[in-house]
């Protein structure tokens, strides 16, 4: 037995030492290498399919991993968007910490608008409705500007609200989980009731 383990030493060693010198002899390019280690490109959601594909009217593009987005309408000639808009936007990093990434759609002419955001120091990605019209569930019933409608990454809806009621969005997503939950209990309950033997009912 030990004689067996000694030549299946040797012999793993030598094709060790063998397929060395193979690689040595063998010129692999190192981009080919670094392309064959990187891990897969994860799929994005369907909002951020849409997202990536916009035109941006500034330099700022939206996290495409965001689990919920924000979608702001407000305008330069609109007095309460000078009132509301201003905090909603120092909330901002409560939304990041929330997974919500908001975006502004103009309301106005793409340069008008440009001037809006410049001014108003509104330091998030800007863009044209229009750019985003596939997105699914982007709901603004009845709302003016300024309005705040939330999806998730699916583009399911989750609530629109307008004026002061814009300072709810956390209320709203907290709702959004707990109908979610719901209903995952509810089909989980479902499966299991499917499942279950006809002598256990």
């Amino acid at each position: 037995m030990k004689a067996f383990h000694l030549i299946l030493v040797l012999l793993c060693g030598g094709l060790t030492g063998y397929a060395q010198e193979i690689d040595a002899e063998v010129d692999v390019p190192v981009a080919s290498v670094q392309r064959g280690k990187k891990k897969a490109v994860k799929e994005l959601s369907p909002v951020a399919e849409v997202l990536l594909k916009g035109t941006y009217l500034t330099r700022k593009k939206p996290n495409l991993k965001a689990k919920y987005y924000g979608f702001l309408r407000s305008a330069s000639w609109c007095v309460p968007c000078k009132m509301f808009v201003p905090k909603l936007l120092k909330d901002y990093g409560k939304m990041k910490g929330a997974r919500m990434e908001l975006i502004f759609l103009g309301q106005e002419d793409e340069a008008a608008v440009k001037q809006y955001m410049k001014e108003g120091d509104i330091d998030i990605p800007g863009v044209m409705p229009a750019e985003l019209g596939s997105i699914p569930g982007v709901q603004f019933p009845n709302l003016g500007v300024p309005s705040l409608c939330i999806v998730d990454a699916d583009g399911n809806f989750v609530g629109a609200s307008g004026g002061v009621n814009m300072y709810e969005w956390k209320k709203q997503l907290q709702a959004f989980k707990k109908d979610q939950a719901r209903l995952k209990a509810q089909k989980k309950k479902a499966a299991a009731e499917h499942d279950e033997p006809e002598s256990a009912r």
